[in-house]
């Protein structure tokens, strides 16, 4: 992931946080619909999903589920005069002994990529997804400094549903000290999958219900 401010790019540990789409950086103009489409926002947009993880240590192997809900819950105003959205995550584990994880996000779509922000007085974003690379394949690109590819899927599978004409972002493994990563899009829907492995553990979230609106 890449992290902007000004002229300066930071790169992070992109893992910290359990909802996290991974940086493209693009010259490539988008269309005016794809800011909209690729992670729709509007107040009252939400998308839930099941996950599911297993791990191995000493020859047992760890399972667990859960959910992840994430809500645009407000249209706030940025310190420096931009609309920004407020998306709550909602994490809870099956296991009896966890409780539920909620965190904040704060989304702005501009005509070229969606940005993630961590307050609405900070002016330092993550680029969550370059809009101008998410309609054609790209081969992986293990020279730049984030790694990663484009993969196109016909048809995704879901508890929510078939979607057809996927946009898929691969990160390989080793980057940033991590696993792979697979992060799934559908135009108009948003985020609809992700699967993370890395050594002994593997993770995957599905889409099971989403309310969208267009803005």
């Amino acid at each position: 992931m890449i992290r902007k401010k000004g002229n300066i790019l930071k790169y992070h540990n992109a893992f910290t946080t359990v909802f996290v789409l991974f940086a493209l950086v693009s010259s490539v103009p988008a269309d005016a619909e794809d800011s909209a489409d690729w992670f729709p926002l509007a107040v009252g947009n939400s998308w839930l999903y099941e996950m599911e993880s297993f791990s191995f240590a000493d020859n047992d192997t760890t399972f667990n589920t859960g959910t992840r809900l994430c809500e645009i819950t407000d249209l706030l105003t940025h310190e420096a005069g931009f609309p920004i959205y407020e998306m709550r995550t909602i994490r809870a584990s099956d296991a009896a002994e966890s409780s539920a994880d909620t965190t904040f996000d704060y989304l702005r779509n501009t005509a070229t990529e969606l940005r993630g922000y961590t307050s609405t007085s900070l002016d330092m974003y993550d680029v969550w997804i370059s809009f101008g690379m998410m309609n054609s394949e790209m081969a992986m690109l293990m020279e730049t400094s984030a790694p990663m590819g484009i993969r196109l899927e016909p048809l995704v599978v879901l508890p929510a549903g078939d979607f057809s004409n996927c946009s898929v972002i691969v990160y390989p493994a080793g980057y940033n000290g991590s696993g792979t990563y697979d992060s799934y899009f559908h135009r108009g829907t948003g985020l609809i999958k992700t699967v993370y492995s890395v050594e002994s553990y593997h993770m995957a979230e599905s889409l099971i219900d989403s309310n969208i609106q267009q803005r």
